[in-house]
């Protein structure tokens, strides 16, 4: 006897919240496994997600479960059911995203080759403490953070990390702050979750923020940045304090979901 689409997310929920391993996968029935699960690199923008995948023909079903996991080891979570080969989510950061196919309470054997969101690592920048600004630009092929002087109208920062003379506080700049000149357009805020703001977000997009903790970047080329800033004092007179920053990019053009806290 065939079972209906409710029951079918009644049972899948009752595996996931009872079960102890990977909950997706401990659902098996016969049917083909899903292939060409993409994140749709174009479609998806900010926090809204858009995953596609290969339609089954030559086998009846009834439609799709879209899963999604942030971790690979974690268990899967059932987004929703869907009637067709795209799935949309609203993320609230970088995820895995995998796909079965049902018809009444059978499904996929397997769950399909999952695609992600995921962000890149950059390589760590350290330098030494000093009164002078340093600017940053990031190398995205290369995966790193590239230092030089914010004065220098060739070197094109898209931040700098400076004093502030009345203060003494050390603060971030976009790139194209004074009186610094040749920066890249970009916009800096701090970091408050796995989100970076909206582009048109003119409150949390900031002139300038306190160096120190977390924090977001938005390139000119549309890509984002959640990059963190430490100072470190050694235990000695013979080391100088240490300027470390370091962090990730997304490297899905307009997507603004990150997953680590560094």
């Amino acid at each position: 006897m065939r079972v209906s689409v409710a029951s079918l997310i009644m049972l899948v929920s009752v595996t996931l919240y009872s079960s102890c391993g990977d909950s997706a996968t401990e659902i098996s029935g016969t049917l083909p496994v899903v292939t060409g699960i993409t994140v749709d690199s174009v479609a998806s923008k900010g926090d809204t997600i858009v995953v596609t995948w290969t339609a089954l023909t030559g086998t009846q079903i009834e439609g799709y479960l879209l899963w999604s996991r942030v971790k690979i080891e974690d268990p899967w979570e059932l987004l929703e059911v869907v009637y067709q080969n795209t799935g949309i989510h609203i993320a609230d950061r970088s995820a895995y995203y995998t796909v079965m196919a049902f018809y009444g309470d059978n499904t996929s054997s397997d769950t399909g080759l999952s695609d992600n969101t995921r962000t890149e690592s950059l390589s760590e920048t350290r330098l030494p403490v000093s009164t002078e600004p340093v600017g940053f630009r990031i190398d995205l092929e290369g995966d790193s953070l590239i230092s030089g002087n914010p004065s220098s109208p060739e070197f094109h920062q898209q931040f700098t990390v400076a004093v502030d003379s009345l203060s003494g506080e050390r603060f971030i700049y976009p790139g194209t702050a004074n009186p610094w000149p040749g920066g890249a357009k970009t916009m800096v805020s701090s970091s408050g979750g796995y989100v970076a703001p909206a582009p048109n977000d003119s409150i949390l997009w900031q002139d300038s923020i306190s160096y120190g903790a977390n924090f977001f970047l938005a390139l000119e080329s549309g890509y984002y940045c959640k990059l963190n800033g430490l100072e470190i004092s050694p235990d000695t007179l013979t080391v100088p304090d240490t300027l470390i920053i370091d962090g990730q990019y997304q490297p899905i053009q307009s997507v603004r979901v990150f997953n680590q806290n560094r």
